[in-house]
């Protein structure tokens, strides 16, 4: 299991390390993943890579049933 993963931004493609363990949820918006970051601050980043690819980023290749 990896906490420290690698993202493209959305809007710059550049990568990006984010610790997962901060993200609070993460939604899909047509081309784009919304990572929203747990504390009161509200603050979000948009990356390129869908919920799937960051878990499997995350907790490595799923397996096929």
């Amino acid at each position: 299991m990896r906490f420290w993963i690698e993202c493209a931004r959305f809007d710059t493609g550049q990568a990006i390390h984010i610790n997962i363990a901060l993200v609070g949820s993460m939604l899909r918006d047509g081309e784009h993943t919304v990572l929203a970051f747990v504390g009161g601050d509200g603050r979000t980043m948009e990356v390129r890579e869908t919920p799937q690819q960051i878990m499997e980023l995350h907790l490595g290749p799923m397996a096929n049933a």
